[in-house]
């Protein structure tokens, strides 16, 4: 780790203090019901590995998008007041690793899928689908 890595992490570390972040944290995934969320939930296990993407959008810049690595599409986003505590924390455009906690919901008892996550302070799931 260089020296600027290093000096952000400790950073990192005291703004998560500051604004009572502990790691892990625990959530849900809203937004499921929108788009394709559905089906990528039916297909995901617990223990799936998630990336969790700050994606500003209009209307929302705070917007933290979570995304299931092994299917290769977005299950949904975080809470808002979450979202943007995160933001405060890591900065705009973070990234970090989480992991489903379990898929609740779901046919024939109820109408949706939903899914319960657990976000940790790494960033390292997504590393071995990158280029070098």
């Amino acid at each position: 780790m260089n020296i600027r890595a290093f000096f952000k992490k400790i950073a990192e570390r005291a703004r998560c203090r500051r604004l009572g972040l502990e790691f892990p944290l625990f959530c849900k995934v809203h937004g499921v019901r929108k788009g394709d969320a559905q089906g990528a939930l039916a297909q995901s296990r617990a223990g799936d590995e998630l990336q969790i993407v700050h994606v500003p959008v209009e209307n929302y810049p705070y917007n933290v998008y979570v995304y299931n690595i092994e299917l290769n599409r977005v299950l949904g986003y975080l809470d808002n007041g979450l979202a943007e505590t995160l933001v405060r924390a890591f900065g705009r455009g973070f990234c970090r690793d989480a992991r489903i906690e379990e898929i609740t919901g779901g046919p024939p008892e109820y109408k949706y899928f939903g899914c319960n996550l657990r976000i940790l302070d790494t960033m390292a799931m997504m590393a071995p689908y990158l280029d070098n």
